[in-house]
C-alpha cells in the first residue's frame, strides 16, 4: 500500500474519531453537564463508549481513564470551557457559550 493511501486512511480515521468525540461532548450534552463545576479542568473521553474522566491535567485525566480502557482505546481530550485542550502561543479564550 502506498504512503499516500495510508496517510489518507489515517486522516479519515482521525476525522471520524474527532467527529464522534465532538458529537458526544457538544451535541450529546456532556459539556453542558460538566462545564459549571469543572471549568478549566481536562476531560478525557473514550470515544467508543462515551466513558470519561475529569482531572486537573491531561495526564491525570488519561491516567484515571486508562485502566478501564487499555490500548487500543482511543481517547480525545477536551479542556472544559475552552475551544482547545492546549494552545501554542497567544492567550486563552473562552468558548462562545461557556
Amino acid at each position: 500500500m502506498s504512503d499516500s493511501i495510508m496517510t489518507t486512511q489515517k486522516e479519515v480515521a482521525h476525522t471520524q474519531l474527532s467527529q464522534r468525540a465532538y458529537a458526544i461532548y457538544y451535541d450529546g450534552g456532556l459539556r453542558d453537564r460538566v462545564k459549571g463545576q469543572h471549568h478549566g479542568r481536562y476531560l478525557a473521553l473514550e470515544v467508543a463508549t462515551g466513558d470519561y474522566e475529569i482531572a486537573d491535567s491531561i495526564i491525570g485525566a488519561d491516567t484515571a481513564l486508562r485502566p478501564r480502557h487499555p490500548l487500543p482505546a482511543q481517547f480525545f481530550i477536551f479542556r472544559i470551557g475552552y475551544p482547545a485542550a492546549v494552545k501554542m502561543g497567544g492567550q486563552w479564550q473562552l468558548e462562545d457559550n461557556p
